[in-house]
């Protein structure tokens, strides 16, 4: 009850505050508008509190809508009030907004009621002539009694021939505006669909010249595509024979190369057997093999070759085999080595001894280690003295997992 009484007091005051600010600021405003100001107030703060418990955007959407409804409701309320005050004020029973549209209107009377008005008043103009004619038969100072008639309808016709005049040249001039907006709307719709026409075809033009650009353009590209690739694999089909052409050329070269070292090379063992030949012991043979070992190491393998196939029943024969051996480790030439345990293998003096088999059979595993192991790491051109310790390391740990097998 307490919270109704301050409201409807502070409203009150307020209406009657806002309605002294508009009259003293020139501003018309009516206390109904007022009081409907109040009750919308009231229903927009109560529609607000049943909209929705949370303060969200839709809840201000809503009330937003509210507010700016209430507020048109009450100012097209004022203003409908204030224009009826002024019709009445004004003597009018009609409010201007309430009058009727022109084509709603009453039509003017047709030219057949002015027409009947002139036969009703033909008598009295007939009527008139005679007395015209013979003005001496009459009484000059008495006054014709239908003279007031004659004089008003006189006035009817006149007034209904302008009315009729000033129909006829509205209807006139209406038909004429009414044909003039016509052949303007005719003409604005021609222009329109001309322009809209003209647009088309310059949307069209436009259209296909970009299309004709875009394919010429496309065109273009596939050539100078088509001709690229044409270049670069002409290219790289010169450049492939170029270097198949040099590849050919440089195997040319090392086979020639290789034919006459080769050719050299049996040259030179011909010149060096007829050498060793000469010498008449294993002595002159080793000499021979120790003083070419490091200069000219292959002649160094021939030597030991011609000294174990010369005394190979000489008790210094495995150690013979055994130098050749490391001779072939120092030039990276493991399978070499290999061989020559295997064929030594077949010595009789070697044959025979079982302890001696055994040392090279296990050489040969562990060069046969040895080489996988290095060619695992692309590195099997590497003398024996040159192997790295990881290497080394894994070709230890690989022999001795396998060493079981190898016996």
């Amino acid at each position: 009850m307490t919270f109704i009484l301050i409201t409807g007091s502070i409203m009150t005051i307020s209406i009657f505050l806002i309605y002294r600010l508009c009259h003293f600021f020139g501003i018309e405003m009516k206390w109904t508008s007022l009081a409907l100001c109040a009750v919308m107030a009231l229903l927009v703060n109560g529609l607000a509190i049943t909209m929705s418990p949370f303060l969200d955007k839709g809840h201000y959407l809503r009330l937003g809508i509210l507010v700016v409804t209430a507020a048109a409701v009450v100012t097209f309320f004022n203003e409908r009030m204030l224009r009826r005050e002024e019709a009445i004020a004004g003597g009018c029973t009609v409010l201007h907004t309430e009058a009727l549209p022109p084509e709603d209107q009453p039509a003017p009377p047709p030219e057949d009621t002015i027409l009947e008005a002139r036969r009703k008043t033909a008598p009295a103009d007939l009527a008139e002539k005679p007395a015209a004619e013979s003005p001496e038969k009459a009484a000059p100072t008495e006054a014709t009694p239908a003279a007031p008639a004659k004089q008003a309808a006189q006035k009817a016709i006149a007034e209904a021939e302008e009315a009729a005049r000033i129909i006829a040249q509205k209807a006139e001039a209406k038909a004429k505006a009414e044909e003039e907006a016509k052949a303007k709307a005719k003409a604005e719709k021609a222009a329109k669909l001309e322009a809209k026409r003209k647009a088309q075809e310059e949307a069209a033009r436009k259209k296909a010249e970009e299309q004709a650009k875009a394919a010429a353009a496309a065109k273009a590209k596939a050539e100078a595509e088509e001709k690229a690739k044409a270049e670069a694999a002409a290219k790289a089909k010169a450049q492939a024979e170029e270097k198949a052409r040099k590849k050919a050329e440089a195997a040319a070269r090392k086979e020639a190369q290789e034919r006459k070292l080769a050719e050299k090379r049996r040259a030179h063992e011909q010149e060096l057997k007829a050498e060793l030949s000469a010498m008449d012991s294993l002595d002159a043979l080793l000499d021979f093999a120790y003083e070419a070992k490091d200069a000219q190491p292959k002649d160094a393998i021939f030597a030991y070759h011609e000294a174990i196939d010369r005394y190979s029943d000489d008790d210094y024969t495995p150690f013979l085999v055994i130098e050749l051996g490391n001779l072939y480790k120092e030039q990276a030439n493991y399978s070499g080595a290999i061989a020559t345990y295997k064929k030594a293998l077949d010595i009789p003096i070697i044959a025979q001894n079982d302890a001696m088999c055994q040392e090279f059979t296990k050489n040969i595993h562990y060069l046969g280690t040895v080489q996988d192991i290095l060619a695992k790491h692309a590195a099997l051109s590497t003398p024996f003295p040159q192997i790295p310790g990881n290497i080394m390391q894994e070709i230890e740990d690989e022999f001795q997992a396998h060493k079981g097998s190898a016996k």
